[in-house]
């Protein structure tokens, strides 16, 4: 334990990012820790504890770095720190063996690296799932708040974007087959950047309601997704990280491969892109894969290889970072003999490799090459295409 008291600050900007660090720093106080949440992305800390990806940890002493979700990043994989560069912080955390594979396939390249090492720790978020004290209160007060009926069985919708109509047609495929339905969004206030998301929600809860009302809850936005697992039988989104968080009790996630999503209504439609960890269907399928999912027997198998793959140390991540953090303050140099750390590759030689570190953005409009010249690295932007 340490003998002088050290804060940290914990940064973040949704409920979402808050709920990963709720346990995180019960275990801190343990070791002597002061806490403290803020959203001031700017604010001095003495250690600072980030999630986002264009966090700047320049204003902490200390930095540790964390993904704000499980498939953060996931149209870039497996190199997302090309784009979402770690190099500026101390220590890095990540939430399981397929997140760990990832980042030391590339870990030659120096954005991906912190200064003192990547550890595989597990996912925060989900420690509270397994202190069975605490999980028996939360349930009771999810039940009692939203009146679920726990002996149904109950169809969790959970997209990234509403948009298209989209709930209106999982609603009325749950009414086929006389399921519940419990709906989760996570945009948790009106926002001028997300006003066709809000706007959406609004029109699809409203719907919903309208034609199924006595069959449906609509929990609140800032109630921990996680929390809602225990009494789902099988989640629908669109391509949202709740596929992965669905694994840690055992949920299936369906996925309608032919549905469209846009940011905002004047936003480019595209084909929504499913998650490997999910099953796919079509929208007029819907209805009966719901039944076949549920129906399978087989199907938890299969979770419980994905969720070994995807997220490590269940129920003892929280402990696990405050050790690591600990161990930085007092025995920095014994951090890469620890059962966490993830073994980088070799650094490459600027002499041979790192030549060409070539992207094409063809969104932006944009492309930059690269690439060393006599002891200098020369980088040439244009805009011309």
């Amino acid at each position: 334990m340490l003998i002088n008291k050290r804060k940290v600050t914990i940064f973040y900007s949704r409920p979402e990012e808050q709920q990963i660090f709720n346990q995180v720093i019960k275990e801190l106080k343990k070791k002597n820790f002061k806490v403290e949440f803020s959203t001031n992305l700017k604010k001095k800390a003495d250690i600072g504890f980030y999630c986002e990806s264009d966090s700047d940890p320049k204003n902490s002493n200390i930095s540790a770095i964390f993904l704000g979700g499980l498939d953060q990043g996931r149209t870039i994989w497996p190199n997302i720190w090309k784009e979402q560069p770690w190099d500026k912080f101390d220590i890095g955390f990540l939430p399981g063996n397929s997140w760990a594979k990832r980042w030391k396939s590339c870990s030659e390249f120096k954005k991906t690296r912190t200064k003192h090492g990547v550890f595989n720790v597990g996912w925060p978020k989900s420690d509270f799932l397994f202190n069975k004290k605490n999980l028996v209160k939360i349930r009771k007060k999810i039940i009692q708040k939203y009146k679920i009926n726990t002996k149904k069985i109950n169809i969790l919708y959970a997209p990234s974007f509403e948009c298209f109509n989209r709930q209106l047609e999982v609603t009325k495929a749950a009414k086929i087959n006389n399921y519940n339905l419990i709906i989760k969004h996570w945009l948790a206030k009106r926002e001028k950047k997300f006003i066709d998301l809000w706007n959406n929600i609004k029109k699809s809860n409203f719907n919903t309601l309208k034609i199924y009302r006595n069959n449906s809850v609509i929990i609140k936005p800032y109630e921990n997704f996680l929390s809602i697992l225990d009494f789902s039988d099988l989640i629908i989104t669109d391509e949202s990280s709740v596929a992965y968080e669905g694994l840690i009790r055992n949920i299936p996630t369906l996925s309608v491969k032919d549905w469209m999503i846009a940011r905002h209504n004047k936003g480019v439609e595209r084909l929504v892109k499913p998650s490997s960890v999910t099953f796919q269907t079509t929208k007029n399928n819907l209805s009966s894969s719901m039944k076949k999912i549920i129906n399978d027997k087989s199907v938890k198998k299969k979770l419980k290889v994905l969720l070994n793959k995807e997220i490590s140390y269940l129920g003892k991540s929280s402990r696990i970072i405050s050790e690591i953090l600990e161990k930085y303050l007092t025995d920095k140099k014994s951090l890469t003999k620890i059962e966490y750390y993830i073994k980088p590759k070799p650094v490459l030689n600027n002499k041979i490799t790192n030549i060409f570190n070539f992207k094409f953005l063809r969104k932006k409009k944009s492309f930059t090459i690269t690439y060393l010249y006599p002891l200098k690295i020369l980088l040439l932007r244009s805009n011309y295409f």
